[in-house]
């Protein structure tokens, strides 16, 4: 037998608390990793020194940039003055040399630029995601060469250089950047970007890639494009129907669709299949460096 217990004399349940660093408890933190990440960010502030800054993937939060494998778990911080730096349990801590680094102040935290963030993270990983970090840094305002001056010189730089002097900030999403890395690097016909198709009815809508002269629309779909497609009060289940009823359209007009997910990405070789199934066996040498077509990630340049 349940007995019903009036609202007033519910037990008072506490509120999660998390530990940000010794000392600082977070009530009822975020479940967004990224605004939690901030959270961690305000209270090591009190603890920076004049000559510190959140940097990479701390930096990466606030200036929007995309995250690949990042550890939010621990803000990133930069120090100038070199020496070493070292892994603590809520912080990674980078040394750099006397020349202190680009700087700005955003939100009121001391952070590396936003030229500086993209580098610095292009720099540590491969060409796919420095192509999604480069088109990213382009489309929220970074000059390309600012970009160029940054990645120049040091670990990375060639598999860096090249994702910039290809990036593209009409790109949308980083996950159209890795097809687009794809197709680079597969040798496929490089398409029209966010181009607004017409038919008789008027604005059909606005493939990710066009390959005009085979008549061919690619289209990346995914959990991170279909979230940011979302209107207030709109499900995924009607994104899906107003995307099915755009491929229609498209369709009618004469165009082939061709589709990929967020695990495509990890089959360069299937991705270039799918295109060269409509466009035929076309290869174009798009002349990049080496080190663009290595999937591994770059080494310390000694």
């Amino acid at each position: 037998m349940h007995t019903l217990i009036p609202v007033n004399d519910l037990p008072t349940v506490p509120a999660p608390q998390l530990q940000l660093r010794r000392g600082v408890l977070l009530d009822d933190p975020p479940e967004d990793e990224r605004e939690l990440h901030r959270e961690r960010m305000r209270a090591a502030v009190p603890h920076l020194g004049t000559t510190s800054w959140f940097t990479r993937h701390s930096a990466a939060v606030l200036h929007g940039l995309p995250l690949f494998h990042a550890d939010l778990e621990k803000v990133h911080l930069l120090y100038s003055g070199g020496g070493s730096g070292q892994i603590r349990r809520l912080a990674h801590v980078y040394k750099t040399p006397k020349v202190p680094p680009h700087t700005t102040v955003l939100d009121g935290l001391p952070v590396t630029t936003l030229a500086r963030t993209a580098a610095d993270l292009m720099r540590r990983t491969y060409f796919g995601p420095a192509l999604a970090l480069a088109d990213a840094a382009l489309r929220l305002g970074a000059s390309r060469p600012e970009l160029l001056r940054e990645v120049s010189g040091g670990r990375g730089c060639r598999h860096s250089s090249e994702a910039v002097r290809r990036a593209d900030a009409r790109s949308e999403s980083p996950y159209e950047s890795q097809v687009r890395a794809i197709m680079l690097q597969q040798g496929v016909p490089l398409p029209e970007l966010q181009v607004n198709l017409f038919d008789a009815d008027g604005f059909a809508g606005r493939p990710d890639f066009l390959w005009r002269q085979w008549g061919v629309v690619g289209e990346f779909d995914g959990a991170w494009k279909y979230s940011t497609l979302l209107a207030p009060g709109e499900t995924v289940e009607q994104v899906l129907a107003r995307q099915q009823d755009r491929q229609g359209r498209f369709e009618a007009m004469g165009l082939r669709v061709v589709r990929w997910g967020s695990e495509d990405v990890h089959t360069p070789g299937a991705v270039a299949a799918s295109i060269r199934a409509l466009i035929g066996d076309v290869v174009v040498e798009h002349r990049m460096c080496p080190e663009a077509h290595d999937y591994r990630k770059p080494r310390h340049r000694r």
